[in-house]
């Protein structure tokens, strides 16, 4: 024992000296493949000795540790120079973990058992934390009253019965992933914790490395404090039910890099947000496969989806590039939820959703359904820009849903800053059949392609929307509709354009076709149901009595109040439900002239027909407007700028398109020149 103290004695006699670029390091190595454990600076070191009870005694300035003299494999004093500077190398090896510590065991504390690394920071610096290597079971946990960065240099961890890595610092954590390296973080099947990869405290992500993350029991990745993410290639997965991919406790805020998210599991989101989420770019390809959940809560049956991007508070999305699918295993999942406002302003989205939608019992004989959706709030949603292509072709499906009011492009913007082309292919759900009303009754759950409760606005933007499936309408309002500019094409087998309340054409270009009911209906009852103001609108159906281009219940109600452009066609009520106004009608105080054209005619696909205000050829062409296929009109409603009470005008036909039109849209063209010359028919404004 002696010997033992004199030959350590010897040692620190030699070592003592700081040298002006680098200092000995005292390295304690444990048995049993127990890694480093003790990394200590020799100049911090007061002494060390073996007591009386084999104890290997190491004291510093503050504290006195102390190991069984057994379990000590070997000690080394490696020479560590200047230039590792303020950071902590920890090397992992398969079971075995190096700690590279260049500060007195005062300031940084490393405990190592096997590839399990623990550290404690009492400095008051922000201290860098270098990690490599590949270690099973392995793991690395660090608490911090500073801020300290975390560089993931080429580490693989897997923790079979914990976390991969726990942070946990008073004021935060950077977390780097070093350029041009892949990493991986893992739990296990055993693990009680709840996530692979957990912070405890705001976390920052930056760096242009790979991070692959995967859990086997909770979440991949959760930040219980404010989150942001500057870069960074995240590739995360998991099969587990009821987790998130990345979830965030507070806010989040993404700026950039990638994610790639699987998510196999019930219920699971790809990215899940508690309070506030931003995402200001990066690309974003997540599937959610998994299956909605039915939960009993207050004794009913509360439906839990498996969503790609989750929020319980505000959405606010303006940049970035997504790409998300809901495969057919997912039924009645959302693609990106807010349970409060959702509003982008850029961004490039590419969203299918493919799983039915269900009825399902609420509790005793209250039924209710779920369905699937590409985009969803709760609260307001505002899409002021970005390129959209939405398509939802399972059962009951939905494009774009909100609770609240719906604002799409911006006042006097440009159509090309928001491009949003919506598809729904299913069917409606029946939710409860029979009843009474003039249609038969029931209540379904039918495919919408954008739906909104509240006022819906359209300022700009350039729209296509399709449905195909029974019950398929194009856009929807519980409250009303106000289109104020823009391009809007709707082709549908349901309603094109659907209100409860009043539809008003103030602005823009809209083409309406539906093939199996009403181009544009409003159930307001009541005067301005459908008002033509500066707006251009061109609305038919090929359906037949009683589906109308322009439906308001009585044409009575229909209102002139600018110089815009209205054209529909379709079958006509006859005596109208339910309040009457045959098939013509009167329009109270118009800014302009129309008519109601009650005589059966059949306009043909593949003629462009003009209206103008002489017979033959030449005249003014004050629109032109084609079909898609053959409609057997026998009301229509014809209004047109500078069209005068009292004169008459000439609808002509010919089967080439005019010639440098000003618009030319799905059918409806302004301006250019026209070579119709035969007569269709003619009439006397009113």
């Amino acid at each position: 024992m002696k010997r033992v103290l004199f030959i350590i004695s010897l040692i620190f006699t030699g070592l003592s000296v700081k040298a002006q670029d680098g200092e000995y390091h005292v390295r304690i190595h444990g048995q049993e493949n127990k890694g480093i454990v003790l990394d200590a600076p020799v100049s911090s070191i007061d002494s060390m000795y073996v007591n009386e009870n084999g104890k290997l005694k190491v004291r510093t300035v503050n504290n006195l540790y102390s190991f069984d003299f057994t379990e000590v494999d070997s000690l080394t004093f490696p020479w560590v120079p200047t230039s590792s500077g303020d950071i902590v190398y920890i090397n992992y090896n398969g079971t075995t973990a190096e700690v590279i510590n260049p500060y007195p065991v005062t300031q940084v504390i490393v405990t190592v058992s096997e590839a399990k690394v623990s550290i404690t920071s009492l400095s008051s610096s922000n201290i860098t934390y270098v990690l490599s290597g590949t270690a099973n079971p392995g793991r690395f946990a660090i608490e911090s009253a500073t801020t300290p960065t975390v560089i993931l240099n080429g580490v693989s961890l897997t923790n079979p019965t914990g976390k991969a890595m726990d942070l946990t610092c008073n004021q935060g954590v950077i977390l780097e992933i070093a350029n041009g390296t892949t990493n991986s973080l893992s739990d296990g099947s055993e693990s009680d914790k709840k996530a692979a990869l957990m912070s405890n405290s705001d976390l920052l992500v930056q760096g242009n490395g790979t991070l692959s993350v995967t859990s086997f029991v909770k979440h991949p990745i959760k930040v219980k404090g404010i989150c942001t993410i500057n870069s960074g290639n995240f590739v995360i997965t998991s099969d587990v039910e009821d987790v998130n991919g990345f979830s965030a406790d507070s806010t989040l805020v993404i700026n950039g890099g990638s994610f790639d998210i699987t998510m196999n599991g019930d219920i699971s989101k790809g990215i899940k947000c508690d309070d506030n989420l931003t995402i200001n770019g990066g690309d974003f390809t997540i599937v959610a496969a998994g299956n909605t959940v039915l939960e009993t809560v207050n004794n009913q049956n509360v439906p839990s989806y498996c969503t790609a991007i989750k929020c319980d508070n505000d959405i606010a999305i303006n940049g970035g590039s997504f790409n998300i699918t809901l495969p057919t295993t997912n039924h009645g999942g959302k693609s990106i939820s807010a349970d409060g406002n959702l509003t982008i302003s850029g961004g490039t989205f590419v969203i299918l959703t493919q799983g039915d939608g269900a009825a399902y019992t609420v509790s005793g004989n209250t039924k209710d359904s779920y369905t699937s959706s590409c985009l969803k709030s709760d609260g307001n949603m505002v899409i002021s820009a970005g390129n959209f292509t939405l398509r939802s072709t399972g059962a009951g499906g939905k494009g774009i849903t909100t609770e609240g009011t719906l604002v799409l492009g911006t006042t006097g913007g440009n159509n090309e800053d928001l491009v949003l082309d919506v598809t729904t292919t299913g069917n409606r759900i029946t939710v409860s059949s029979g009843g009474g009303g003039p249609w038969g009754g029931g209540d379904y759950a039918n495919p919408k392609a954008i739906k909104a409760q509240g006022l819906i606005t359209v300022n700009s933007g350039t729209t296509t929307v399709s449905t195909t499936g029974t019950g398929g309408e194009g856009l929807e309002s519980k409250t009303q509709i106000n289109i104020e500019g823009g391009q809007h094409y709707f082709k549908c087998k349901d309603d094109c354009i659907n209100s409860s309340g009043k539809i008003f054409f103030n602005g823009g270009v809209t083409v309406c076709f539906s093939n199996g009911n009403d181009a544009v209906d409003s159930n307001a009852g009541t005067a301005g149901a459908i008002t033509i103001g500066n707006g251009v609108a061109f609305a038919y159906t090929t359906k037949g009595s009683p589906e109308e281009g322009f439906d308001c219940d009585n044409n009575n109600y229909i209102r002139i109040t600018g110089t815009g452009i209205g054209i529909s066609a379709g079958g006509s009520q006859g005596g109208g439900w339910p309040g009457g106004g045959g098939s013509g009608g009167t329009i109270t105080n118009p800014a302009q002239g129309y008519k109601f054209y009650t005589n059966s005619y059949n306009f043909q696909a593949g003629r462009y027909y003009t209206l103008s205000n002489t017979n033959g050829a030449g005249g003014t062409n004050m629109v032109t407007f084609s079909f898609e296929n053959n409609c057997n009109s026998t009301l229509a409603l014809i209004t047109a700028t500078g069209m005068v009470s009292g004169q008459t005008y000439y609808v002509k036909y010919s089967t080439e398109a005019p010639t440098n039109p000003t618009t030319a849209f799905h059918g409806l063209y302004l301006g250019g020149t026209s070579s119709a010359s035969e007569q269709a028919f003619n009439f006397q404004a009113q």
